[in-house]
């Protein structure tokens, strides 16, 4: 990725200084370099021809041999992966100074430093569906180990029956492997298309059929009530990123206190990191329980649109929210929704729904949210903050167009 991102800058810095002297000497556009093309194709067509030593510019090793001698060591879809990666960051940086890209604004890509960055790599899966899954280039030999282009047979370190079922039955074709090593620990997720599920599971008979509302919070992870008043579940807040903070603070001492490209300071990173991994796979099999939970028990779900990203800008608030996973919660209702034929109703962020009185309608001015308790002054209602917001939401008319989508993307993780 750094040599693509060295040769554009490099481009457009020659660029710039050569416009700057054609406007002051008033020399046409014409003789001013070309700018370099920044899709995937072109970068993968030139990184092959520069390890290849078939390019100019390319390495000049000690034997007279030019290119990268150590190329057929490695897959070379780890080099094209590479170089999609550094085409879709130099696209969102265009489409984000052309103002065509949602959400903040993005820079110019960084240059990655060996040893600061998360090692990561992705493997295709270049046959089709029509062949069987004994022929793929990646399949599940046994049990325990699934085989990967160029590095064969990989000892996998988990539970892995369902997806080898899957793949067994033609229901699930991957179409790629990515491989991210975190606190010394690989990781491979498989990437791929899926069939949906039975419309026995996608239409269960023992789904609640009035719509619910899922009200996100701190104190309690989501509250879910449905429009009739009655409240249904109630999961505890995540507290995991509080109760470690000792630890993260010892572990952060520690390696503060090391020798800079020492070993010592390398065990100690790699201490910190695995704090940090035990904290998030906590979470992640949390929130994950949750939202399995809810979209196998009910049919329409309602949940509120908020602006979390905003609300991590306040300090006071950052590392409760951070810790309650809200934005992750909201993300995995909405895609295990349509694997499971769930309606997903998103109300607008300004709804009242924690000011609104449940049992009258009468909206508050202000609500603090120290506040636990809505205490209407009106008809004398006295309830939980969270169960009256999810109430609420239940109970909110307009329907959010939610698109059917056919074919899903399977994700499996397992730890090497």
């Amino acid at each position: 990725m750094n040599h693509h991102l060295a040769r554009v800058k490099a481009n457009l810095d020659s660029r710039s200084s050569e416009r700057r002297t054609a406007d002051d000497l008033k020399i046409p556009d014409e003789t001013i370099t070309q700018t370099l093309s920044w899709s995937a194709f072109s970068f993968i067509k030139e990184f092959n021809a520069w390890k290849n030593g078939e390019s100019d510019d390319s390495l000049l090793n000690e034997d007279g041999s030019r290119g990268l001698s150590w190329r057929h060591e490695l897959p070379y879809d780890v080099f094209e992966s590479a170089s999609v990666d550094a085409a879709r960051a130099l696209e969102n940086f265009a489409s984000s100074r052309n103002g065509k890209r949602d959400g903040p604004t993005v820079g110019f890509p960084h240059f990655q430093s060996k040893g600061k960055v998360t090692p990561t790599f992705r493997l295709r899966n270049r046959l089709s569906p029509a062949h069987s899954s004994s022929s793929q280039s990646i399949r599940f030999c046994d049990p325990s180990h699934l085989r990967l282009p160029k590095l064969g047979p990989v000892k996998i370190c988990g539970p892995t029956r369902k997806v080898r079922r899957m793949m067994e039955a033609g229901r699930f074709h991957v179409y790629s492997a990515t491989l991210k090593q975190r606190a010394g620990r690989w990781t491979v997720s498989l990437n791929g298309v899926a069939s949906e599920f039975h419309q026995a599971v996608r239409s269960r008979s023992t789904r609640h059929l009035v719509p619910v509302g899922v009200d996100r919070g701190i104190a309690s992870l989501c509250v879910a009530a449905d429009a009739n008043g009655a409240s249904l579940e109630t999961f505890e807040g995540v507290k995991i990123l509080r109760e470690s903070q000792r630890k993260l603070k010892a572990a952060c001492r520690a390696l503060a206190r090391t020798t800079p490209g020492s070993h010592g300071r390398q065990q100690a990173r790699i201490r910190l990191a695995k704090i940090h991994r035990k904290i998030a796979n906590k979470r992640s099999h949390l929130v994950h329980q949750v939202s399995n939970s809810l979209v196998t028990q009910y049919q329409i779900l309602v949940i509120e649109d908020l602006n979390v990203s905003g609300m991590m800008k306040n300090r006071r608030l950052s590392l409760a929210v951070s810790d309650a996973a809200m934005g992750e919660l909201s993300r995995q209702i909405t895609y295990k929704a349509k694997w499971h034929g769930v309606e997903v109703r998103v109300v607008d962020r300004y709804f009242p729904s924690s000011k609104t009185c449940s049992g009258c309608g009468v909206v508050k001015s202000e609500l603090n949210l120290s506040i636990r308790s809505y205490c209407c002054l009106t008809c004398g209602l006295t309830i939980d903050r969270d169960l009256n917001a999810a109430i609420n939401l239940a109970r909110w008319k307009e329907v959010a167009d939610v698109p059917t989508v056919k074919n899903f993307a399977c994700f499996s993780s397992f730890e090497t």
